[in-house]
């Protein structure tokens, strides 16, 4: 069966075409970078079906178009590919390099396409661009083949994988067959076309895929996080205690509590109030190890649980955090107001039957600290000083 390649290159062109105004209409609800991301690959999509056009009037139109212009315009497409999944990943997105190697690559075509002709030449410039883009694609997404990796990423990896096939198919070729043109329906052509032809769909799914799944991470964090302070809230505390507490026998629970933070509120407002424990949550989690885990109990208190620590250690570091707090002094409404702390320890001993016991003991001694008079450090069962 003869497959008019020129025909397929149109067909290809049209269904990116139709594909950019639907993709951007389906997320135009997407917020942050992601939207940015699938944004730059609605523009890709729309760059890649002008591209497929010119290739396909080949031999109709001047060089110019069909050669200079035509791989001109899928290059910015490979570049902004590139951008687009960086972009999504987090990752810096070297628009630097991505310009410099398609500047490279385009001026070499151009020269081997007008200048001196050479169809070989321009195929192996080609795939040098490719591989140079895949390898800033496929390096981020490296970590998606560890056990436990990322799906939506591996799913990119495979479309990604399968154009590095189909380049190196219309490369390998350049050595057994004679000279070509890229309208001519050899196996490598062929292959690289019908993928290319694919492609969009199969990447646009991809971005999607990956867009969903940073979502529902998003989703999650935003569920387990307290929203004035950034640190874990109740829920969150309480999966993470019960999760050392199944993991590790020397555990211990630092509570913390603003020392008269209801004087704060009532002469400076509550959204005051709300920038001093956002504060005072900053300061906490400076001095804390990997590892630590810090959240908000309620108001103004705050839990520290901290793995692989004994009485001592966890005393030591809720005498510095107390410290700490103390040379917080904040401005409030052009006034110098101090702040302090009182804070309980409790260390997990034999008669914890689970971490909400732990967590008591250290509120009790947190009561104690406050008793005794504030801006002090408490251990549970022991004698206040």
């Amino acid at each position: 069966m003869h497959l008019d390649l020129a025909t397929l290159s149109l067909l290809g062109a049209l269904q990116a075409l139709l594909l950019a105004p639907l993709l951007l209409v389906a997320t135009r609800a997407y917020t942050g970078r992601a939207r940015t991301s699938l944004r730059i690959w609605g523009t890709v999509l729309v760059l890649q079906s002008l591209g497929w056009l010119l290739a396909a009037l080949r031999g109709q139109i001047s060089d110019w178009w069909s050669i200079v212009l035509a791989n001109g315009v899928l290059i910015i497409s490979y570049a902004e590919t590139a951008r687009a999944l960086r972009l999504l990943l987090g990752v810096p997105q070297r628009r630097a390099w991505l310009a410099a190697i398609g500047l490279a690559a385009w001026l070499g075509i151009a020269w081997f396409g007008i200048v001196q002709p050479d169809y070989r030449t321009r195929v192996c410039i080609g795939a040098a661009l490719v591989g140079c883009y895949l390898g800033m694609l496929l390096w981020p997404l490296r970590h998606a083949l560890r056990p436990g990796g990322s799906a939506a990423q591996r799913v990119m990896l495979l479309v990604l994988a399968g154009a590095a096939v189909a380049w190196f198919l219309r490369l390998h070729e350049l050595g057994t067959t004679p000279q070509a043109g890229l309208l001519q329906a050899t196996p490598g052509n062929v292959v690289n076309m019908i993928y290319g032809t694919l492609e969009p769909v199969f990447a646009s799914i991809g971005f999607l895929l990956m867009y969903n799944e940073t979502a529902q991470a998003e989703l999650r964090r935003l569920a387990r996080t307290d929203p004035l302070t950034g640190t874990l809230n109740r829920l969150a505390l309480d999966e993470e205690g019960r999760r050392l507490f199944s993991q590790d026998d020397a555990l211990a629970a630092v509570m913390l509590d603003a020392d008269h933070f209801k004087t704060i509120n009532d002469r400076f407002g509550h959204a005051v109030g709300d920038r001093v424990l956002a504060s005072l949550a900053r300061g906490i989690a400076a001095l804390l190890r990997p590892g630590d885990v810090l959240g908000r109990a309620g108001g103004e208190e705050f839990l520290v649980l901290l793995p692989r620590s004994d009485l001592a250690g966890a005393m030591a570091l809720a005498e510095s955090l107390r410290m700490h707090v103390t040379m917080m002094s904040l401005e409030l409404d052009g006034q110098v107001q101090p702040i302090s702390v009182s804070i309980g320890v409790a260390v997990r001993t034999a008669d914890d039957r689970d971490v909400a016991a732990l967590v008591r003991r250290a509120d009790r001694a947190l009561y104690e600290a406050k008793r005794a008079g504030r801006n002090r450090v408490v251990a549970a069962d022991a004698p206040v000083a």
